[in-house]
């Protein structure tokens, strides 16, 4: 049976995201059906920044109804950071709860490269930029590496659902 997953990279300022598609039985070709990159305004406050966020949120998952959400776990950088992603996740979680009443499933950073066998967000670029030549021919590291980075969370996800089915 055909599936969609939303994956997110989340960030206050810039959050990447992707749909991918595939066949939960044979998990055979990994579509990547759409993708795109949720700006956040610097001028607005904290407040104003999630409500902006939320919308293109719940927009997302109304039109694409994705059957999976996957959303890449917060690494302690500072805490003042950690602090403002961790709203942003938190609005994320709760949208994917009122719309699709579904539980996202969290992955880490480093598990998903080490999958891959890339080391730094540009390997991880090259990576899916090659997978995917035709549909992401014109994207470049400065302004889609933040959805090159949900691609392969997606991947990820599918890949090592894949592996527990085969056992």
């Amino acid at each position: 049976m055909k599936k969609k997953l939303l994956s997110f990279d989340v960030s206050s300022i810039s959050t990447g995201w992707s749909l991918l598609e595939y066949d939960d039985e044979t998990y055979g070709t990994i579509k990547l059906i759409d993708y795109g990159i949720i700006k956040i305004l610097s001028d607005y406050d904290l407040q104003l920044k999630l409500l902006w966020f939320k919308y293109h949120v719940h927009m997302l998952l109304f039109i694409h109804k994705p059957d999976v959400v996957v959303i890449e776990e917060t690494y302690l950088k500072n805490v003042k950071t950690l602090k403002t992603l961790m709203q942003f996740i938190g609005v994320l979680n709760l949208v994917c709860g009122e719309i699709l009443e579904v539980t996202p499933e969290f992955v880490s950073p480093n598990s998903v490269r080490s999958m891959f066998k890339v080391g730094s967000k540009e390997e991880a670029f090259d990576y899916v930029k090659s997978k995917y030549k035709v549909k992401l021919k014109n994207l470049t590291f400065e302004e889609g590496n933040d959805i090159t980075d949900s691609i392969l969370q997606g991947l990820y996800r599918i890949c090592r659902c894949k592996g527990e089915s085969n056992g």
